[in-house]
């Protein structure tokens, strides 16, 4: 499956209007923590969530600003670190980060698109995660204004936080936001600096019982900016593809050290990386699964490539860092 098929908040949008293949479960209220990632003898690096404490310009606090509705849970999260949460009258089911967020009307999801709603909040302006032609046909056609953002690598990311500072009066804000989220994944880079570098295999939904392919992340996703950043190698470098499938035969080949599942919804894997392990298991002899190291990140917020990516970062460092340092 593809990153569209996977990643819920980053087009929640083209799952709303168009019907594609993301089909990702509702997540909580409240962020999920990650489950069994790792020995826990590192204590984690204090970063900053930009959504609960905007980085406000002061000249621009006033700046006048569209009425927004927020198509994705990235989207979402980049508006409220600019300070723009009472200027959201319109977001997704999906977007429930801010907690204060959650008082804004939802117009829905896959399933049940309230389109009246939508008509009736009366937006002026959409901001779409990603992009398709269906969503702007339809979107043309109920005559809305609307704007797309990009969401697929971490350069992405501040491409999104320019670009949606600009349409709303805060580009001054969008550059301390940027500034600051550039700051944190150095943070975390300079803690993990002196871990052993690994080879990984990062996979976005979890595997199936029993085993099949895998759905990943490759060349030009975030993930691998991420694995990159830490100096770690992806093992799907060959896919050639941001996101999409590997057999388990070329998985048994690569033979990572890591196997890392990002998983939306807890429930896919209630023991946490036990499940995990006991399904790779299945897959044959891969040094991770002797090693112990397949682990799992559980919860909607690492799906989401939004203010904070560094935190994601950090939970990936942290469980490639386990029996890791040198």
């Amino acid at each position: 499956m593809s990153h569209r098929g996977v990643l819920a908040p980053c087009t929640v949008l083209a799952v709303l209007l168009a019907g594609c293949t993301r089909a990702p479960a509702p997540p909580t209220s409240q962020p999920a923590q990650p489950a069994a990632t790792t020995t826990r003898s590192t204590t984690a690096t204090v970063t900053r969530d930009w959504a609960l404490d905007p980085p406000v310009v002061d000249s621009e606090r006033d700046a006048p600003c569209p009425r927004l509705l927020s198509a994705a849970p990235n989207v979402t999260e980049i508006c409220c670190a600019l300070g723009l949460r009472d200027h959201l009258v319109g977001r997704t089911r999906y977007c429930v980060h801010p907690p204060a967020v959650q008082s804004v009307p939802s117009i829905g999801a896959l399933n049940d698109l309230n389109l009246e709603v939508l008509l009736e909040i009366k937006p002026d302006l959409i901001l779409v995660s990603g992009s398709s032609r269906a969503i702007s046909d339809r979107l043309t056609g109920l005559g809305l204004r609307y704007e797309s953002v990009p969401d697929v690598t971490l350069g992405d990311l501040f491409t999104a936080i320019d670009r949606i500072g600009t349409l709303t009066g805060r580009p001054e804000t969008a550059r301390r936001l940027a500034a600051g989220v550039r700051g944190d994944l150095d943070t975390v880079a300079a803690r993990y600096a002196g871990v052993r570098k690994a080879r990984v295999l990062l996979v976005t939904e979890p595997l199936p019982d029993p085993p099949t392919q895998a759905d990943v992340a490759g060349p030009g996703s975030f993930y691998d900016d991420l694995l990159r950043r830490a100096g770690h190698v992806n093992v799907a470098e060959p896919l050639g593809r941001p996101f999409g499938r590997l057999g388990l035969e070329f998985i048994l080949q690569a033979d990572p050290d890591v196997i890392v599942e990002v998983v939306p919804d807890e429930a896919a894997r209630p023991a946490g990386a036990a499940d995990a392990l006991r399904v790779w298991s299945k897959v044959g002899p891969l040094q991770a699964v002797a090693g112990r190291r397949v682990y799992v990140l559980a919860g909607p917020q690492y799906t989401v490539l939004g203010p904070r990516i560094a935190q994601t970062f950090e939970a990936l460092c942290r469980a490639i860092a386990d029996d890791a340092h040198e």
